[in-house]
């Protein structure tokens, strides 16, 4: 439970607020047995009332001579005439008449409450000065007592139902403003991630942590904070005072109560290890799934234009029918928790009826001694029956706690300005000396790559499909860290600056531009320096958005440039979306400009229109361009070829079709080959 009891931490700004709901539970405890131990009264009023008849009965009498004197009495129910006669012995009864001799002491019969308290009293009870108490204020007829009891039930039950209430929100509040801490310091965390994380991992498992592992986590919250504080006082104060009550009618009673704790904690304990278990499985199935639905709707278009329906519809059953077979193990373990803890206290109830039975067929105890004792025993069987599960609920948010803190101990990628010395606008060259680099438990995808790209230069890098292009290009605003090797900006080791430094002078354009659910003035701006605070102008932002020929689309839209992009700009096309794209990298002015053929979603018309932009803009920065097209070459001061991970061969057009044959086969099938 290590990583459970870790995110209690996050708990911990708001013990004010759990210690006043351990109070309310506290008091709703207090009232719940209050309630309970009010069935012997109940019963004593209800079911007590003495019979019409008239009886003798030996009761204490003692006098300083004789401290063990008993007297004889006559016991007469409130039914009865008394009429004193001297010519009677003892006592005669004549209809609903008793005709008692003076000398003769006469005893009204107690009836209910009353007499109860007067039986414990005489046998000494230690509960008599409380119920003598209660006898004293209620009344002594028993329709009105009972009325009496009635309104302190209900109002006992109001009280205890707005501690509940209070209890449950005070914990509620606490819980949900803890788990958005954690879920906070788990998202800074990825965002502060290098991306071999995301290639550990995948977006979808990251995903379900956030979404179902927190849920588990938020419920064992409420459970520990809650429940585990409320239910246990009321199963320990019932079981004492059963346990005391018990003792009071036999002292061998107590002990069929106390044998069933051994058993109920064997068993939570086996099936703790199971559950822990099945909820970590369960959970890893879940992140599946989850990676299979993303896959299929975010690659709508391609499931329905190549007919992927079945295809698709086989993954999702696969991965569903793994998940149902994980969570049914989970629905397994907890079905049979409950069930099993209450067949243990019922066979304890059972056996204590069978020995109380036994009790009051032999010593004729007292009928509202018994009511109490099993009161207090069925009241401590409820809570039990709710921990039942705790276990389990427990188990579960460990293993939730166990993949959100893997997710949030994963090394971070340095805080932006804290770490190496800045680094001075990019002025002089790029160079990649001897660097090598591996994915995560892969194969080496760069080889020994020497390449120097100068300021003020267009390079593009052309190779076959999977050859490392767009890998070699990551490793420049440190997405990745090489194997060996070193990328020096102006003789200065990019290992040794700061991101902030570093970062801030590139900008980068996917093949697959991401666009944000937001406006498209926004997500121009969000490319720009000082995007955190109030933003660029919109002048300026106008001026990118020409610079990238995407002003005259974007003026056509509804509201111009307060339009909202759906997500993942699925309301734009293709080549709206790259438009948008370079415009953000317009806007930033970068000193190092990475293209990822940033005009393949461009009509010849467009992308001729933006090459010409880009001649002006790629002036005065190093541009890095990845060309899977050879239109995209005509910009191009130099051409570096890739193959198998190395560089191959770098020159100018007519250097490389003089000296590479690699690249004379490239430019014969349209320079992208498998």
């Amino acid at each position: 439970m290590k990583a459970f009891l870790r995110s209690l931490r996050y708990c911990k700004p708001y013990w004010a607020r759990i210690g006043l709901a351990w109070l309310c539970a506290l008091v709703a405890a207090s009232l719940w047995i209050g309630s309970l131990g009010s069935a012997g009264p109940l019963f004593a009023i209800l079911f007590q009332e003495p019979s019409q008849t008239v009886r003798y009965s030996l009761l204490p009498a003692p006098t300083d001579e004789n401290p063990k004197r008993k007297e004889l009495v006559l016991e007469v129910s409130r039914h009865w005439e008394i009429v004193l006669d001297a010519g009677v012995a003892t006592f005669e009864v004549s209809g609903k008449q008793v005709r008692v001799n003076p000398a003769l002491r006469v005893l009204e019969v107690q009836e209910g409450l009353a007499a109860m308290t007067r039986r414990a009293e005489m046998s000494g009870q230690f509960y008599a000065p409380l119920l003598r108490r209660v006898a004293d204020i209620l009344p002594t007829d028993r329709y009105r007592c009972l009325l009496w009891l009635m309104l302190a039930i209900i109002s006992m039950t109001l009280v205890r139902g707005a501690m509940r209430f209070a209890n449950e929100f005070l914990v509620g509040h606490a819980t949900n403003r803890a788990m958005l801490a954690l879920r906070l310091r788990a998202y800074e965390n990825v965002l502060r991630s290098p991306l071999s994380l995301f290639a550990h991992m995948g977006a979808s498992d990251i995903m379900s942590r956030f979404q179902q592992d927190c849920g588990l986590i938020q419920v064992g919250m409420k459970i520990i904070l809650g429940k585990v504080f409320s239910e246990p006082i009321r199963m320990v104060g019932c079981l004492a005072l059963a346990i005391w009550t018990g003792i009071a009618i036999d002292p061998w009673l107590p002990v069929i109560v106390v044998v069933a704790g051994p058993g109920v904690v064997f068993l939570m304990r086996r099936l703790a290890r199971q559950m822990r278990r099945a909820s970590r499985k369960a959970l890893e199935s879940w992140a599946t799934l989850m990676g299979v639905l993303e896959e299929s709707l975010f690659g709508i278009r391609i499931v329905k234009g190549y007919r992927l329906e079945a295809h698709s519809r086989r993954r999702f059953f696969r991965a569903s029918r793994r998940l149902f077979r994980q969570s049914l193990k989970v629905i397994r373990i907890d079905a049979i928790t409950e069930p099993a803890v209450e067949t243990i206290f019922t066979m304890v109830a059972v056996a204590a009826l069978l020995v109380v039975g036994k009790i009051i067929i032999d010593k004729n105890v007292d009928p509202n001694q018994l009511m109490v004792f099993f009161a207090f025993l069925v009241g401590a069987l409820d809570p039990a029956r709710k921990l039942s599960d705790v276990s389990n609920r427990l188990q579960q948010a460990e293993a939730g706690s166990q993949r959100v803190f893997a997710l949030m101990d994963a090394p971070p990628e340095p805080r932006y300005g804290t770490h190496g010395t800045d680094l001075p606008r990019f002025s002089r060259d790029i160079e990649f000396r001897d660097v090598s680099f591996a994915y995560p438990k892969g194969d080496v995808v760069l080889k020994n790559i020497n390449l120097n790209v100068r300021h003020g230069e267009v390079l593009a890098i052309i190779g076959r499909t999977g050859c490392g292009k767009t890998t070699l290009v990551s490793l420049i605003p440190r997405f990745f860290t090489p194997a060996s090797g070193q990328i020096l900006i102006d003789a200065v080791d990019i290992q040794q600056v700061t991101l902030r430094s570093l970062r801030e002078q590139i900008a980068i354009v996917p093949q697959e531009p991401v666009l944000f659910a937001d406006t498209i003035a926004r997500n121009i701006a969000l490319g720009a320096r000082q995007a955190i605070g109030a933003g660029p102008p919109l002048p300026e932002i106008v001026a990118a958005a020409k610079a990238a020929h995407a002003d005259g689309f974007i003026r056509q839209l509804p509201l111009g440039y307060d339009s909202v992009v759906g997500e993942h700009g699925a309301t734009l096309s293709g080549g709206e979306r790259q438009r948008l794209a370079l415009a953000r990298a317009i806007i930033r002015d970068p000193a190092i400009l990475i293209l990822d053929e940033a005009t393949s979603a461009l009509d010849e018309e467009t992308q001729a229109l933006v090459q010409d932009t880009l001649k002006n803009f790629t002036r005065g920065r190093a541009t890095i361009l990845i060309a899977h097209r050879l239109s995209t070459l005509a910009i191009a001061d130099r051409i570096a070829i890739m193959d198998a991970g190395r560089i191959v061969a770098v020159g100018t057009h007519d250097e490389l079709l003089a000296s590479s044959a690699l690249y004379r086969r490239l430019r014969e099938v349209g320079l992208d080959s498998p």
